[in-house]
């Protein structure tokens, strides 16, 4: 992990999905060992998972209910309707691979946003232990990834956005389609040893979730949108975050000269009538526009 990615990954920890006023500056406590506090998590999570079971309307709406005793629905790890899956994150400074669960109710139609995107959500938050909600956002809201803990970055690529009719007219924009699922995050891919809002430091996190709409991004301004500043072979789930072809502490979807030949990205892309070149069809050195495997010019710091 290189120090770009490091600092990067502090600042993006102490950040949360609540708009909270001056009053509440979102104290931290004393900083326990990552370790010992992920096993508490999973604890905590597979509990939940394990003691509540999870009704799902025809919007895909979920509201998670506890077993009563001798009850006799299917837990959130048992029901078959949304086979339970997860992804492991290594995260190299709190020295810990953490399990992220998560469900995929409806994948989406659409577009796949990467993890530094923007996405036009709403969902709903609950915290495991008490079963309680603690933040909520019925109608759709838009998010940089970045902006929100690290499990919503990790998670959303799993996930498409949906489809709508832009002919304009009085009534609201109906989706179709739309992405719908549920992540669970341990407190070191959440807000770990920060509060939010009513929330206490070290919670492990339920979000439910709909993908309406995203906006792709291009944070260096090069022309190359982000989500494609990653390797040829790694889409679609490959990090931006995690690519610096040249080496320099700088990931390409910030990095404006991304070979570090001392020509900028953006004049690389260009045609000789000074037209950006579709990302799809930028040359390598020799002007090659069809091999799968080529290394783009603005990759190749041989070109000048």
């Amino acid at each position: 992990m290189n120090k770009f990615y490091k600092i990067l990954f502090a600042f993006i920890t102490l950040t949360t999905l609540f708009s909270c006023s001056k009053d509440n500056p979102n104290p931290t406590v004393a900083l326990r060992d990552y370790t010992e506090q992920y096993a508490k998590d999973l604890d905590s999570i597979n509990k939940f998972i394990d003691t509540h079971y999870m009704t799902v309307d025809t919007e895909y709406n979920v509201t998670f209910t506890k077993i009563a005793d001798g009850g006799t629905q299917p837990s959130i790890r048992l029901q078959t309707d949304y086979p339970l899956q997860f992804k492991m994150v290594n995260n190299e400074t709190h020295g810990v691979d953490y399990k992220i669960y998560y469900l995929k109710l409806r994948e989406g139609d659409n577009e796949r946003p990467s993890a530094v995107d923007s996405v036009h959500v709403s969902y709903r938050g609950v915290e495991t232990i008490k079963g309680t909600q603690f933040d909520f956002a019925q109608n759709p809201v838009w998010f940089k990834l970045e902006d929100l803990v690290v499990g919503w970055s990790e998670i959303m690529p799993y996930f498409k956005t949906g489809t709508y009719d832009a002919t304009p007219g009085p009534n609201p924009v109906q989706f179709e389609n739309y992405g719908a699922g549920v992540m669970f995050l341990p407190s070191g891919v959440g807000y770990y040893n920060t509060s939010a809002g009513v929330l206490p430091a070290y919670s492990t996190l339920v979000f439910s979730f709909k993908l309406y709409e995203l906006n792709y991004r291009d944070h260096d301004g090069d022309g190359i949108l982000s989500k494609d500043e990653i390797p040829f072979d790694a889409a679609p789930f490959y990090d931006p975050i995690d690519y610096d072809s040249d080496g320099d502490d700088v990931p390409n979807y910030f990095d404006v000269d991304d070979d570090d030949d001392r020509v900028l990205t953006k004049n690389e892309i260009k045609d000789t009538s000074g037209n950006t070149i579709p990302f799809l069809l930028i040359p390598d050195c020799s002007g090659n526009t069809t091999s799968a495997n080529r290394v783009k010019k603005h990759l190749d710091p041989a070109c000048h």
